[in-house]
């Protein structure tokens, strides 16, 4: 048998064997292509592993700086800002003397003012000073009294007789107006209520011994008069009649 022996008869049942089996260089292959696959999906979850862990050390870190931290930055709470209604101030109360608020009007507009003058007031009577920018324009005096039934209003040139009188309304009065002392200028009123007798003299008078345009009266004659015969002023004494500390009217009220 040529070309025949054992090296060829193992051949051939070699070959007996191995004959529909796929290539052994295809299967080799075919492994290197698996073990490819798994190390790409093991590379892909290592990354998508450390992903995640740097996410939760970062969260951490956040974490732990903003709230545990001692001194770190705590946001401020914002301020409420409450709206207080604005405060009224109470309007200026009146004079709280009804007769110096009668007087008052009559000088605004001439750069007068009026204050109370010591000895400013008593029984029955009140005392007011007149002022500039200057300083002391005068004195305005009023007195209450009773004078009930008939009254003779004084003549001064004559102690028994009784001048004219002037009605206003339910009152009688009578002007004692005197400049002929330059020195002491007097604008003077006396008005009685008819009705009971209710008597008032109003006087202003200028500064003493400064000149006849600086003495003038700080209340010309017809606003004494307007004071004297306004029904206010009598009110304001109710029944008081001027007694200690009566002014000294240049005519009096006998």
């Amino acid at each position: 048998m040529s070309g025949t022996g054992p090296t060829g008869q193992l051949r051939e049942l070699l070959e007996h064997v191995v004959e529909g089996e796929p290539s052994i260089a295809g299967e080799v292959d075919a492994v290197f292509r698996r073990a490819d696959r798994l190390r790409r999906r093991r590379a892909r979850l290592l990354l998508g592993s450390g992903v995640l862990a740097a996410g939760a050390v970062v969260a951490a870190g956040y974490l732990l700086t903003t709230t545990l931290l001692p001194g770190a930055p705590v946001a401020e709470p914002v301020p409420v800002v409450v709206s207080t209604p604005a405060t009224v101030e109470p309007a200026p109360v009146a004079s709280a003397d009804p007769v110096r608020q009668v007087i008052e009007p009559l000088i605004e507009g001439r750069g007068l003012e009026i204050t109370p003058r010591s000895p400013e007031r008593g029984e029955g009577w009140r005392r007011y000073e007149v002022r500039d920018e200057d300083g002391p324009r005068g004195t305005v005096e009023v007195a209450a009294f009773d004078k009930p039934g008939d009254y003779c209003f004084p003549v001064k040139a004559d102690d028994k007789a009784c001048a004219r009188v002037d009605k206003a309304g339910g009152l009688e009065f009578v002007r004692y107006d005197d400049d002929s002392d330059k020195d002491w200028q007097v604008r003077e009123t006396i008005a009685r209520r008819v009705s009971d007798g209710r008597t008032v003299a109003v006087m202003a008078t200028g500064e003493r011994d400064v000149g006849a345009e600086r003495g003038k009266p700080g209340l010309t004659g017809a606003q004494v008069e307007q004071v004297a015969t306004d029904e206010r002023v009598l009110d304001a004494f109710g029944d008081e009649e001027c007694g200690e500390g009566c002014p000294a009217l240049r005519t009096p009220v006998d």
